[in-house]
């Protein structure tokens, strides 16, 4: 059950009060006990003890109070979950043929080129497609630019 309002306010009050007499006496102190070269540091140090704490305790309310607030709709809009990117299946075999291409020759061969091969004719090729060689030094398949030239090349025919 929340307090009723008065008492809050009161009890506020008579802690801020409790605060300013307990940091008065201890200032009144150090201004006392210092050099006069000294003084409006205290003072200075003092009023800034008090703005100090008189801050925290408004940005504790206002966050208290925006932490308890209904969320707005950007808000909830925030902490929902992304939406999932689909891609299509076909494209996602058609990135790993390529991967796997590139990464065995013998893939390259046997999967990709006599894939390759079909897509030109079925687009009306105009020339033959010359197989790219693969980096045998390095046992893998023809590079990546040697495949998207290809690539390129297929879908320029028509």
């Amino acid at each position: 059950m929340a307090r009723p309002r008065k008492r809050v306010w009161f009890g506020l009050l008579g802690r801020y009060l409790v605060f300013i007499t307990v940091l008065g006496l201890i200032a009144t102190s150090a201004y006392a006990a210092v050099d006069a070269d000294q003084r409006p540091a205290v003072l200075r140090l003092a009023v800034a003890t008090f703005v100090t704490v008189l801050l925290v305790h408004v940005y504790n309310h206002l966050r208290q109070q925006l932490e308890g607030a209904q969320p707005s709709a950007f808000d909830e809009a925030r902490r929902g979950r992304p939406a999932e990117v689909k891609i299509a299946p076909m494209v996602v075999r058609l990135m790993e043929s390529v991967r796997y291409g590139v990464a065995s020759p013998r893939y390259f061969k046997d999967s990709l080129w006599p894939r390759l091969v079909r897509l030109s004719e079925e687009r009306g090729r105009r020339e033959l497609l010359q197989e790219p060689h693969g980096r045998r030094w390095l046992r893998r398949g023809p590079s990546l630019p040697a495949i998207a030239e290809l690539v390129r090349r297929i879908g320029d025919e028509r």
